[in-house]
């Protein structure tokens, strides 16, 4: 949660006179629902990362090609797939 937010939504209410527990209630939620939009992003971001990431299967015909449906990549040595994933996984931690 931003600090100013919920110094601006403490200040408002006191302007206004709202009660101490209204204001709770709104500071509460205002911060439950910040929390609920960060997990939601973070969410859909490592989704991307694994979609990108997860799923190549060696393609049967050359076995230097990966594919995923009807793409295809070329696969990449073993310790560049370890860079990758660990990329990958800053990728995921980053807000």
């Amino acid at each position: 949660m931003s600090w100013r937010a919920g110094f601006l939504i403490v200040a408002v209410a006191s302007i206004l006179h709202v009660s101490y527990l209204q204001t709770c209630f709104l500071v509460i939620g205002y911060f439950g629902f910040s929390r609920l939009d960060d997990w939601i992003a973070n969410r859909a971001r490592g989704k991307v990362v694994d979609d990108e990431v997860i799923g190549w299967t060696v393609d049967a015909d050359n076995s230097e090609l990966e594919t995923k449906g009807n793409w295809s990549r070329v696969r990449l040595p073993q310790t560049e797939q370890i860079l990758v994933w660990r990329v990958a996984e800053l990728l995921r931690r980053i807000r």
